[in-house]
């Protein structure tokens, strides 16, 4: 018989999460956007992806496409901007960082987003705790942040949540009072962990609010939810069943993905993009000390287009499992082969590492055709592969992406994404330093 292990010592969490945090990283380098509604769009300038909290009292929702508030833009002074992801991962990066010299016990969950454990600090004062968090991200890096406290991280979540919605710094749940009060003011539709699919299932058994679903038997939950339903409800009730995830999880697969910023017809131009992308997903395997022995790709049309649609695929697979950028290009070259077909103009292609395995792990070795002196010859080609994948990254670690790049990505390639409105990339490329007069 299978059963749920939670922890019975006090425990206390805390979820950091970064306010609005793509507009609040381009407000750290230009201030003049502060207090102005500010609208953060999609790769390709298509859709709104984070917006300010005066761009959210206009009515602009979340995935909105930009022409659809095309006419608030001049009505109301909206400040567009493209997206500017290596500018918004160095500053998450920097706020993980400053995360880690309060406590060594932090997950990181997303972009703007991590858990922290504080169960074994010394602090009485969790409010002075909150306070001196929130002012030494904000000094530091310039984020303002929200903090959610409690004895479980679904409980955290739900601090964090409605701090937010009341635009308080912090929410520390307590006592039981708080915790009820909280539970009570969450819609079951709003916890961390219930689906769309989920949540009018709930509501048939009487379940609309967190608190509601706090009052059930963990047992009715794991019949009707698994196992999952069951956590749920204990962490409700306060008692700590997900632990903190300090290292990051094995993966499974790895996929790389872009939309063209004009449609595409020809062979050759989408090749370029897929061995950009190879090379993206051979620096992201390398960088998890992961191998893969089979990529599958894949290139699509719009389904909005009023012609008609298509989905090629196509998979190749390699001898050894490999993370040499060359190999996945070639590789992934040959999958393009499969999956393209002429007379279609192509909107998005992408490209997907399966069957992953840890660099140094035993694989199977070829039968009947792994000679003493094949043995030698492959040793010192995947030795000399590593050396020089290792030289590039380095240098393009050091120097900004792509200051070295694989002729077959193209020189002036034409599938680089559309960002009319991007800020520059202040704290990764020397020739965009903010300037100071």
């Amino acid at each position: 018989m299978s059963f749920t292990v939670c922890a019975n010592s006090p425990s206390l969490f805390a979820i950091i999460d970064g306010n609005n945090f793509f507009v609040s990283c381009e407000r750290v380098f230009n201030p003049s956007l502060n207090n102005k509604p500010v609208i953060v769009l999609s790769s390709n300038d298509g859709c709104a992806i984070a917006r300010s909290n005066e761009a959210k009292a206009l009515g602009i929702p979340m995935a909105a496409p930009l022409h659809s508030f095309s006419h608030l833009i001049k009505s109301h002074d909206v400040k567009i901007l493209s997206c500017n992801f290596e500018l918004y991962g160095d500053l998450s990066n920097r706020m993980m960082h400053i995360l880690k010299t309060f406590t060594p016990d932090v997950e990181v969950y997303s972009i703007d987003e991590a858990f922290l454990n504080l169960s074994h600090l010394p602090a009485k004062d969790y409010t002075a705790f909150a306070r001196s968090l929130y002012d030494t991200l904000l000094k530091c890096i310039g984020i303002p942040i929200t903090i959610g406290m409690a004895q479980t991280k679904t409980l955290a979540k739900v601090a964090n949540r409605i701090a937010k919605k009341h635009r308080m710094t912090n929410l520390i749940l307590n006592t039981p009072e708080i915790i009820n009060k909280a539970l009570a003011a969450t819609k079951i539709g709003d916890v961390w962990g219930i689906g769309r699919a989920l949540e009018p299932k709930l509501k048939l058994h009487g379940i609309y609010t967190a608190y509601d679903m706090a009052q059930k038997d963990p047992r009715w939950a794991r019949n009707k939810m698994t196992v999952a339903g069951e956590r749920l409800v204990r962490e409700l009730q306060g008692i700590a069943c997900l632990p903190l995830n300090t290292e990051e999880l094995d993966r499974q697969n790895i996929q790389v993905t872009r939309s063209f910023g004009v449609r595409l017809s020809e062979f050759d131009d989408i090749a370029e993009a897929i061995s950009s992308h190879a090379t993206r997903l051979g620096e992201q395997l390398r960088k998890r000390n992961l191998l893969t022995q089979t990529l599958s790709v894949f290139c699509k049309t719009s389904p909005f287009s009023k012609m008609s649609y298509y989905k090629g695929n196509g998979i190749v697979g390699f001898d050894a499992p490999t993370n040499d950028t060359r190999a996945l290009i070639k590789g992934a070259i040959q999958a393009l082969k499969q999956a393209y077909q002429a007379g279609h103009s192509f909107q998005s292609a992408g490209i997907h590492a399966m069957n992953l395995t840890k660099e140094g792990a035993v694989t199977q070795k070829q039968l009947f055709t792994e000679t003493s002196h094949q043995k030698i010859s492959l040793t010192k080609q995947q030795t000399q592969s590593k050396k020089l994948n290792q030289a590039i990254d380095a240098v393009n670690q050091r120097q900004g992406k792509n200051a070295l790049f694989w002729a077959s990505n193209g020189i002036n390639p034409r599938y680089n994404v559309k960002q009319n409105q991007r800020s520059p990339r202040y704290t990764t490329k020397w020739d965009e330093l903010l300037l100071v007069g």
